[in-house]
């Protein structure tokens, strides 16, 4: 396996392609996903988004933020509705309640269109991006959300919310940070990861907008499984603001996993890559340095 770029390695603009290869070993975080979904892998941190372009419009034909508007993930509130956690301190483990409305202009939303086969996609993220989840509540008959996260160590987590309200925007996504006790160590952005499959390789190729991903299994490509509706979901965070881009593949056939991931400005971000290879969903990681 070739060694990944570290997230310091200098991209000579958007034309330059960058090969990452994901070296590093998954835990398993659980065995059945809370909302029935297939068994997941996650990163080797023990602790565990959908499309949003900055160009208008997705692949999927959805309206997105306008290239000149703020990324999605920066704000609690947006267009007449807000994240609202029953509590934002949290303790630390791996199986910790939480629970969350999405309030609206009427109250809780209790009506939602169907993004990737979901009513609302869960992602959460330690701020240092050394743990990511991407998970599926379940809504009970108040509108409230209920899922039980792996938050296992100390610092500030942020939630992000990604959902489309019916009647509303097309598309939202907003976030709120968790406080989590316990002792914090700081740690570095991931810049690898594989499936705990050693015969399973992750291979990013990117240059400019476009990143083909391609998956090996003892050296042959193999096809992802569909997942929610994809062979693979991808999501960019800005490092320091946890900025947030999740997109989908451009289509269904070739040997490389294609998208479109526009990053908007420049600077370092966590890439993670859901596929799903055997029933079991993984999460391949890397760091990049934008210029």
């Amino acid at each position: 396996m070739q060694t990944p770029s570290s997230a310091g390695t200098k991209l000579a603009g958007f034309a330059l392609a960058v090969a990452l290869v994901f070296g590093a070993t998954f835990g398993v975080a659980r065995a059945v996903a809370p909302d029935g979904a297939p068994k997941r892998a996650t990163d080797a941190h023990g602790t565990g988004g959908d499309d949003h372009s900055m160009d208008g419009m997705d692949m999927d034909g959805m309206e997105m933020p306008a290239a000149n508007g703020p990324p999605p993930g920066l704000a609690v509130a947006q267009e007449g509705y807000r994240f609202v956690a029953e509590a934002t301190t949290l303790a630390s483990g791996p199986a910790v309640p939480f629970r969350f409305r999405l309030e609206g202009p009427d109250g809780p939303v209790q009506r939602y269109e169907q993004l990737h086969e979901r009513e609302l996609h869960l992602i959460v993220v330690r701020r240092d991006l050394t743990g990511f989840q991407h998970v599926h509540p379940t809504r009970s008959a108040d509108g409230t959300w209920a899922i039980d996260l792996d938050l296992q160590g100390g610092g500030t987590w942020r939630a992000f919310a990604d959902f489309a309200p019916t009647g509303g925007p097309a598309q939202l996504t907003l976030g709120v940070d968790l406080q989590v006790a316990g002792a914090f160590e700081p740690g570095a952005a991931p810049t690898a990861a594989a499936a705990p499959d050693p015969s399973l390789d992750v291979r990013i190729d990117r240059r400019g907008d476009d990143v083909e991903i391609t998956v090996r299994r003892d050296g042959d490509v193999i096809q992802p499984e569909p997942y929610l509706g994809a062979r693979g979901h991808l999501v960019a965070l800005r490092a320091g603001d946890l900025a947030y881009l999740h997109v989908h593949p451009l289509d269904s056939a070739g040997p490389a996993v294609r998208f479109m991931a526009h990053l908007p400005t420049v600077g370092p971000y966590s890439l993670f890559f859901d596929y799903q290879v055997g029933g079991v969903v993984h999460t391949a990681t890397t760091s990049i340095e934008v210029q």
